[in-house]
């Protein structure tokens, strides 16, 4: 029996995909920072729990939780397949990157009391969140990476009749096969 195979059988009744061994507990570090954003607009003293906030990776958010099985989480995350904790991981970066850059964007309009444009900001953050912590909840139950559509449609014009496959570069061959 492989080590994957046996954290398969160790995360069984816990809640950890056996398929993945990920979590969506991690998803919570998120959910409660998304949350207090999406309320600032309207109640700007938020801002001061929002600056606590600090990016952790899913061995940190764990280490610090009150899940039941976080050290199991913790060490099945270690044997999680690369198809799922490479993208997990990919997406985990750019939801980090979006709150930072969200809550600096933010800070610097209420310091100058510009509400209006604190709403705008937040507007254009929500969506983008919640795409992310979606494609992150699909990935820690399963679904495998695939290149979104609009990655793949760019690589073909109105005259296909000229893609012979010599007109594709292997980053355009990596990309239609995710």
């Amino acid at each position: 029996m492989t080590d994957y195979e046996d954290f398969q059988n160790k995360v069984k009744g816990e809640n950890i995909n056996p398929q993945t061994l990920l979590a969506t507990d991690f998803l919570n570090h998120f959910n409660e920072v998304h949350m207090l954003l999406d309320m600032l607009p309207s109640a700007p003293d938020c801002m001061e729990d929002i600056l606590e906030w600090a990016p952790k990776n899913y061995q940190e958010h764990f280490a610090d939780s009150v899940f039941t099985a976080k050290d199991l989480a913790i060490e099945a995350y270690n044997h999680s397949p690369d198809e799922y904790r490479l993208p997990f991981e990919e997406t985990i970066a750019k939801m980090n990157e979006l709150v930072l850059s969200t809550v600096t964007q933010v800070s610097q309009h209420l310091a100058k009391d510009t509400y209006e444009d604190t709403q705008k900001i937040i507007d254009d953050y929500g969506p983008r969140m919640i795409t992310l912590i979606e494609e992150c909840g699909a990935i820690i139950n399963g679904e495998k990476h695939v290149a979104p559509k609009e990655r793949i449609d760019h690589y073909f014009d109105e005259d296909t009749e000229k893609l012979d496959g010599e007109d594709l570069s292997q980053n355009a061959i990596d990309d239609l096969f995710g």
